[in-house]
């Protein structure tokens, strides 16, 4: 159904909003100064001056990617509107090509990744707790014919969320049209951004090829069509997540030492309830969020839990006896248990740790696992027994100049999904990949230090460095290091 100018926002404001953003919300409004996001942000701002009881909020952000001639207009336009709104605008730039390049993604993976961790930032220091974006009823057919392409099941194919976790899309239902007719009933001035409009990209030849040849000679509601579908699979995924939730604890056998075990009576299930527990279990083995693949499910599947069947997977075994379906992790190097981090030749408990920003010339303290991390400009490489810490992977040396302006972006962390390492003449490998390669079990896996620019994990201590930013015979170099903590050390004076 297109809805008109009025309609929409009655839409909204009446049935949507109300369900989307709880009372005394902080919402951060990602604009790009283009028509979708120029309308929801006037819509939201719109919502917050009639709705004052409620007692929301708003900040805009806005990220110039530094590749087109309009971006500085872009920025102007978008601070001009927040001025006249009344709202505070953050403005990020970036050289996403170059960002691209470097870690060797496509432009439009890397922008998007870039852009999402500046947003959660945005709404760490802001204090936000919503992230609204525009996306509309044409991004959701072009998302469920992508996935559908690329072979999707019922999960990719219900398309994007409404909301989920901490984002909302207020404007999935609506199409181009009528927020294109929302601006000029409103007299709300948008930037066009052209590349948007060169087939370069697969999913750009989705929205302005495939899409307009489905509209004209098979249905010219493709797009309201696929919306409904997309909505039709999230409530079936809805209540298939609740019915596996059930069948867990009901076929659940143990959860310990890198082991889930479940009943062989889970064979008796049907295939919709019976893959999703296989992958859930595999999932919490490996820790791989995005589970096993369609053929690896099929061949568990296809053994029929028959007791004495057993299959290597990616990161993980899985047997079948009398007593039940068993996935182990890979084991850990010999006397070195699943749940223990030996860095630094000391045993560590796998302990989670928050986030930690570096900074060159400084020392910054990982608590739980009783270690300092140091970004210094000069560390002597030499170690009592002969060798080097480089070689010992004690420190990664980097090239300054190559580190450049990202230097200031780096952070020591844990594992996150989509984290991913570069290697000269082998490319990117996911670091999944670069742990089994160097038989780190699944158990120390998640507990790991490691430090990363965005998803691009630069160095993990004990195990590898990447390709990236290395340094040449001519380069200024930045020492990262790690190390037992000193005790009663002062770390910035160190």
């Amino acid at each position: 159904m297109q809805w008109g100018a009025k309609d929409i926002y009655e839409k909204l404001r009446k049935h949507v909003l109300p369900q989307l953003i709880p009372p005394n919300a902080k919402v951060m409004v990602a604009i790009s100064g283009g028509p979708d996001s120029m309308a929801l942000s006037h819509i939201l701002w719109r919502y917050v001056q009639e709705e004052q009881l409620r007692g929301i909020s708003l900040v805009l952000t806005h990220v110039h990617h530094g590749v087109r001639k309009e971006s500085d207009n872009e920025v102007h336009l978008v601070q001009t509107m927040a001025a006249k709104w009344e709202i505070p605008c953050i403005v990020h730039r970036f050289d996403a090509k170059g960002y691209a390049k470097t870690i060797g993604q496509s432009f439009q993976e890397a922008a998007r990744e870039w852009r999402y961790a500046r947003w959660k930032e945005d709404m760490l220091k802001e204090g936000c707790s919503l992230l609204a974006t525009a996306h509309h009823l044409g991004d959701q057919a072009e998302t469920i014919l992508y996935r559908l392409l690329r072979g999707s099941g019922t999960a990719g194919l219900a398309g994007i969320y409404p909301t989920k976790d901490s984002i909302i899309r207020p404007l999935l239902t609506f199409g181009k049209a009528d927020i294109l007719d929302y601006c000029a009933r409103e007299a709300l001035p948008y930037a066009l951004d052209r590349s948007n409009e060169e087939p370069v990209y697969i999913r750009n030849r989705i929205r302005l090829e495939l899409l307009p040849v489905l509209e004209k000679d098979y249905n010219p509601r493709i797009q309201e069509a696929l919306g409904r579908t997309g909505e039709l699979l999230r409530w079936d995924e809805e209540y298939l997540a609740q019915q596996v939730e059930a069948a867990w604890k009901n076929y659940h056998i143990i959860d310990s030492g890198g082991t889930i075990g479940l009943s062989r009576d889970v064979f008796t299930e049907p295939a919709a309830i019976l893959s999703r527990l296989l992958r859930k279990a595999a999932m919490l083995v490996t820790q791989e969020p995005r589970g096993l693949g369609f053929t690896y499910v099929a061949k568990i599947m296809g053994s029929e839990g028959k007791p004495g069947w057993m299959q290597d997977l990616p990161g993980m075994t899985v047997k079948i006896s009398a007593e039940g379906i068993w996935f182990n992790c890979y084991p850990a190097p010999i006397g070195e248990p699943c749940d223990v981090v030996n860095i630094q030749g000391q045993q560590m408990l796998n302990l989670a740790f928050p986030e930690i920003a570096l900074h060159v010339g400084r020392w910054s303290e990982i608590a739980s696992l009783k270690l300092e991390m140091g970004l210094l400009e000069e560390w002597n490489l030499s170690s009592p027994n002969g060798t080097t810490d480089r070689h010992e992977n004690k420190v990664a040396v980097f090239s300054r100049d190559l580190l450049g302006q990202f230097s200031d972006q780096l952070v020591c962390r844990t594992r996150r999904q989509g984290d991913r390492m570069w290697f000269q003449g082998v490319g990117h490998k996911s670091i999944k990949k670069v742990f089994q390669e160097e038989n780190i079990s699944v158990k120390i896996r998640k507990g790991l230090p490691l430090i990363a620019l965005g998803s691009e994990v630069l160095w993990v201590p004990g195990v590898r460095q990447s390709s990236l930013y290395q340094p040449d015979q001519n380069s200024e170099r930045v020492y990262c290091v790690l190390k037992p903590q000193a005790s009663g050390s002062n770390l910035n004076s160190l």
